[in-house]
Parts: C-alpha cells; sequence; structure tokens
C-alpha cells in the first residue's frame, strides 16, 4: 500500500492524477501546484500544509481536522461539502473561490481573504474571523454564528437576511446603502449607526 505522505500527494499532483478515498494522518509539508487536480472523498488529520499553492484545485466530499493551512493559496478553488473542523487558515488567500455546503467549526480565519468569491449553503460556527475580508463576494444561504467578526469587511456585500445577533462585528467595514435588512441586535445597532451618521444621546 502505498505510504500517504507529502510524497504521495505531490506525486500524484505531478502525475495529473485526482486523489480519492484518501486518509491523511500526521503528516506535514509543502503541497505542489504543478497542476490542478480533485481530491474526492479524502480526509486530513492533524496534518500542516502551510504556505502550500492549491490554487484552481477542487476539493469534493473531503474533511480537514486539527490541520494548519496558513498562508496557503486556494485561489479560484472550488469547495463542494468540505467540513473544516479546528483547522488554522490564518492569512489564508481564497479569492474567487466556490464554497457549496461547506463548513468551519472552530476554526482560525484570521487575516483570510475571500474576495469576489461564491457562497451557497455555507457557515461559520464558533469561529474566529477578525481582520477577514468578503468583499464583492455572492451569497446565497450564508451564516456565520458565535464568532469573532472584529474589523472584518463585507464591502459590495448584500447584507440582507444574515443574522450577526451573536457574533462580536466591533469595527466590520460594510456600505451603508447595503445594511437594509441586516440582522443585529441592540448593542450592534448602536455602532453601525455610526455609519449613517447618526449621534445617539
Amino acid at each position: 500500500m502505498d505510504n500517504l505522505d507529502i510524497n504521495y500527494i505531490n506525486n500524484k499532483i505531478k502525475n495529473e492524477e485526482d486523489i480519492k478515498n484518501c486518509t491523511f494522518d500526521s503528516i506535514s509539508g509543502i503541497i505542489d501546484n504543478s497542476n490542478e487536480i480533485e481530491f474526492k472523498n479524502c480526509t486530513f488529520n492533524n496534518s500542516s500544509f502551510v504556505m502550500s499553492n492549491l490554487d484552481l484545485f477542487s476539493f469534493t466530499n473531503c474533511n480537514f481536522e486539527n490541520t494548519d493551512l496558513s498562508n496557503c493559496v486556494f485561489d479560484s478553488a472550488s469547495f463542494v461539502k468540505v467540513n473544516f473542523k479546528n483547522c488554522k487558515l490564518l492569512g489564508c488567500s481564497l479569492i474567487d473561490s466556490n464554497f457549496l455546503s461547506s463548513t468551519f467549526q472552530n476554526c482560525i480565519l484570521d487575516y483570510a481573504n475571500f474576495n469576489n468569491s461564491n457562497f451557497k449553503d455555507f457557515s461559520v460556527n464558533s469561529s474566529s474571523v477578525r481582520n477577514t475580508n468578503f468583499d464583492n463576494c455572492k451569497i446565497s444561504h450564508f451564516s456565520i454564528k458565535n464568532s469573532s467578526m472584529v474589523l472584518s469587511s463585507f464591502i459590495n456585500v448584500n447584507l440582507r437576511g444574515l443574522d450577526f445577533t451573536t457574533n462580536d462585528i466591533s469595527g466590520i467595514v460594510v456600505d451603508k446603502d447595503k445594511l437594509n435588512g441586516l440582522i443585529v441586535n441592540t448593542e450592534q445597532a448602536l455602532d453601525l449607526s455610526k455609519l449613517l451618521g447618526i449621534v445617539i444621546k
């Protein structure tokens, strides 16, 4: 049986072979993006791929748990039914990516860049989403709960129907003309009123 380590992954990529039905446990290294491939029905546990470049890769029915993906590049990548749990994605670039039926649970997404991405049936729970960019994103059934969204940016994003009541949205950056329909609590409403030039005494 093949040794499922970083060399196995990179050899598959080199040979333009998709990777299916594999479990990668406690491996580390930099993934090579010399060719575009798909990971399907794969699980990644207790691993580290810091600073890997995964542009244009596809992930379908995959699970990441206790895995460090900090400073990875996933630009123009596709995530379909992908779940991240207890993962670190600090400073990741996910520009122009597509997310369908995917989740982040207890993850660190600080300083990540999701600009120009598409989200459908997407959720973030109990995570750190600080200084994270979602500018120019298209969202449908998009949920963030019990998370820190301090200083995150949602420029040119339709916020109608989003419920931010359980999050810390201190310093959040939004377009004041896109606030219509956003669901917030009383304290959050007071903070957001500053964007509208309202003075509350």
